[in-house]
């Protein structure tokens, strides 16, 4: 994981269908998870973290659009 790679994440539980796409910050020292930042329908832009229930159980891939 690299600054500025998107992280992406299913719709729902149920659906491996990507939903919701942030972009990554940084890797948590533990090294198991991570922050992004993103837009919420409620909170509007703000950072979140991977190990949070709700993205936990939703987190699909990482994809780089930006060469390094």
């Amino acid at each position: 994981l690299q600054k500025g790679d998107l992280v992406l994440f299913s719709g729902s539980r149920v659906s491996n269908n990507i939903g919701h796409v942030g972009i990554f910050i940084e890797l948590d020292p533990s090294g198991e998870s991570f922050s992004f930042i993103h837009a919420s329908i409620s909170d509007g832009v703000r950072i979140s973290h991977s190990d949070e229930d709700y993205y936990r159980k939703r987190f699909r891939a990482v994809r780089r659009v930006l060469p390094d």
